[in-house]
């Protein structure tokens, strides 16, 4: 009698236990239904300059793969028309074919020889500061637009950051009124939301990083080539301009 009154009570109180809370999946593992869509509203309002940024650094990426060229700095054809004009004695022939030409070749050896026509009694140290001080300009100009780039990558996970901590604040204010229990599960649900702006930072961020390095070093080698070829011409014009004023 005692051992049936016994299991009776475990029964019963057994049956009288509540039963255990299951958290379910999706609070345990908020993220892993979520289609890109989900994920880009779980990162918060700080997406959208996030968006942004990874479609200006897109722009910017096939705009440079298109304009960083050899062809925008010199040519084999302008090297041998302007070798041909230079071979000739021909200064005023070769500033009237420089004249429509857009490389940046042909936009120093312009000044250069503008700044000669101007100033005929110039002499050589002041032809070469024209030559010098055109080329950086145009030098500083291509290492300027690759910055736009370095910009992007620099930004973006600091925005991602912000997005993050944005989130991390709501996910504090908004566990302050529940239960117990869900604090836990609700914390850890808005936190692995809010990283995702983190995550999509990082990304936008190491992308634009790995092309800016590659894009500088194109601008160098431009850069390189152009001073070589710029050097060369400026020289024959000095000589050209030195035979000129000699007595005869």
């Amino acid at each position: 009698m005692i051992e049936f009154l016994h299991a009776s009570f475990l029964a019963q109180a057994a049956a009288a236990a509540p039963a255990a809370t299951v958290p379910p999946t999706d609070a345990i593992s908020p993220l892993a239904g979520l289609s890109l869509w989900g994920l880009l509203k779980a990162g918060g309002w700080v997406m959208l300059p996030l968006l942004f940024a990874s479609i200006a650094a897109f722009a910017l990426i096939v705009f440079y793969f298109f304009t960083l060229r050899r062809s925008a700095i010199t040519s084999e054809e302008l090297e041998l028309k302007i070798d041909t004009y230079l071979s000739e004695d021909d200064l005023a022939g070769l500033a009237a074919y420089l004249k429509d030409r857009g490389e940046a070749l042909a936009e120093v050896l312009r000044h250069v020889l503008a700044f000669t026509y101007r100033r005929k009694d110039a002499d050589p140290e002041a032809i070469k500061a024209i030559a010098e001080s055109e080329g950086a300009r145009l030098a500083a100009a291509l290492n300027q637009r690759v910055t736009y780039l370095l910009d992007i990558g620099v930004l973006s996970p600091m925005l991602g950051l912000f997005g993050t901590v944005v989130g991390i604040l709501r996910s504090f204010g908004s566990i302050a009124s529940e239960a117990l229990a869900m604090r836990t599960m609700m914390l850890a649900g808005g936190v692995s939301q809010a990283l995702v702006a983190t995550a999509a930072g990082l990304i936008v961020g190491i992308t634009a990083m790995f092309f800016y390095s590659y894009f500088r070093g194109r601008v160098q080698a431009l850069i390189s080539v152009f001073e070589v070829s710029a050097t060369a011409r400026v020289q024959e014009i000095l000589l050209l301009k030195k035979r000129s004023a000699a007595p005869r």
